[in-house]
């Protein structure tokens, strides 16, 4: 699993990209679990969590869950930022250091592209989560970046496999989860007004090819 030095927190603070996408993302995944929740959350882990800025957010607007975990392999995010609430675990994605069926939800937003075994990642997701327990990823796709790429737009991005979200959908089947959810979504890297709206309007007119990010929730059956 690949991991950011500490730049990668400050630039959360100050860069507007960086800043619109994590609280793009941190948005996208409070709407999920609102709409697909049934009861109360006990605990939220964030595979890929970087400094816990997404679970801090979180945590405004899930406080009663007992457990909000930030895992990552490098100790130098973890440390960044004081998150009040928030407990953090350096480890592997690979190797989650956690009790099978311990997680009501896992939350891994742009993480699953820098996996060299995204499957085995997946497979450790299914094991930490409860029957029932909400599986909430993000992750770029791939045509995009690699126009992007091509075009000079993005440097180097560290980025080991690029799943399509049907690729997704039918690693995740196979796993055992019930795919709930699998759109496109961000279609500007700072964002603008109306923004979701225009995305509903280019999912329904077959135009999502345009957006940037995937967005998949899943529920172990």
């Amino acid at each position: 699993m690949g991991s950011c030095d500490r730049s990668y927190s400050a630039k959360r603070f100050s860069n507007m990209q960086y800043v619109y996408r994590l609280h793009r993302r941190t948005g996208e995944v409070d709407a999920v679990l609102r709409r697909y929740s049934e009861g109360p959350y006990k605990a939220i882990v964030d595979i890929g969590t970087a400094d816990g800025l997404m679970l801090s957010f979180l945590r405004q607007k899930w406080g009663t869950a007992r457990i909000f975990l930030g895992i990552d392999l490098s100790l130098a995010l973890l440390q960044a930022v004081k998150t009040k609430g928030i407990r953090k675990i350096q480890a592997d994605a690979l190797q989650l250091p956690l009790r099978s069926r311990a997680a009501d939800v896992i939350i891994t937003t742009a993480v699953i592209e820098h996996i060299s075994r995204p499957a085995d990642m997946l497979k450790e997701c299914a094991r930490v989560l409860r029957s029932g327990g909400l599986l909430i990823l993000t992750t770029p796709d791939p045509f995009l970046e690699r126009l992007s790429n091509a075009l000079g737009i993005l440097k180097d991005s560290g980025h080991q496999q690029m799943l399509k979200i049907s690729e997704l959908n039918s690693l995740l089947k196979r796993i055992g989860f019930k795919v709930l959810e699998a759109r496109k979504f961000m279609i500007s890297p700072v964002g603008f007004p109306f923004e979701r709206h225009i995305e509903k309007i280019l999912r329904s007119s077959r135009l999502g090819f345009l957006m940037a990010n995937q967005l998949i929730v899943a529920r172990l059956e």
